[in-house]
């Protein structure tokens, strides 16, 4: 991710984004269930509270992202975590589009190219991050079935 991208990042999140409202997490899990309803089984607890977490999680992690350039720590073990639960590489892309489609309507106009751009470049690596961490725990999950 560029530097300009992060700027980018950093200037929409603060102004249209901070605090992400919980409505924000209930309309992505929408957009989710409808590009694929067969996650919906992936969420089996509470899904406004999981639209506050997923609320909470994208802002520390995008944050991060934007100041350090790194990946945290945190993003690594909702990967691994989220393999147990069963998510699959694929799931990953829906979840994607799923997100782009919440900015687009959160932001409107202001998602503009250059915007958008750095928003699915800030994507990737953190989907890349967790995909990595997933492999990782099912690698030694399988470890800790053969032993």
């Amino acid at each position: 991710m560029t530097r300009e991208q992060r700027i980018l990042l950093r200037q929409v999140f603060e102004e249209e984004l901070v605090p992400l409202p919980r409505k924000f997490g209930a309309l992505f899990y929408q957009r989710l269930f409808e590009l694929d309803p067969g996650l919906r089984q992936l969420f089996r607890g509470d899904l406004d509270r999981q639209a506050s977490m997923l609320a909470e999680a994208l802002a520390l992690a995008v944050l991060q992202l934007i100041d350090e350039g790194k990946i945290s720590g945190h993003v690594r073990r909702l990967g691994a975590t989220h393999a147990g639960y069963g998510v699959t590489d694929a799931d990953y892309a829906t979840f994607g589009a799923a997100l782009l489609w919440t900015f687009e309507q959160r932001l409107g106009p202001k998602l503009t190219p250059p915007v958008r751009a750095a928003w699915i470049e800030a994507w990737e690596q953190l989907a890349a991050a967790m995909r990595d961490a997933a492999r990782a725990e099912r690698t030694e999950s399988a470890g800790r079935s053969e032993g």
